[in-house]
């Protein structure tokens, strides 16, 4: 069961991912840039940060493959920079 679980999450992630790589890859493509990598960068720093920083996300729904979910938890990733600093 826990191996459905953690396969669920895998997948939402993964096609979220594909989402969200998808306009970068056009760009790329047209412009023959590499911007692509530099966004998979950054959403990867985020989502160490956020876990490092022990920040409390959103995760996707581990009983399906929850594509929301998961864009809603990049969505958090792609501010990272807010989370290392504690405002003081």
């Amino acid at each position: 069961m826990k191996l459905q679980l953690a396969l669920y999450h895998l997948c939402s992630m993964a096609l979220a991912y594909g989402v969200i790589l998808l306009l970068p890859m056009i760009v790329d493509f047209t412009f023959e840039t590499n911007i692509e990598l530099m966004v998979i960068g950054w959403l990867n720093i985020g989502m160490i940060v956020m876990v490092r920083k022990r920040i409390a996300f959103p995760t996707p729904d581990m009983r399906r493959i929850d594509v929301a979910g998961a864009l809603k938890t990049l969505w958090w990733a792609l501010f990272w920079p807010n989370y290392l600093f504690d405002g003081k």
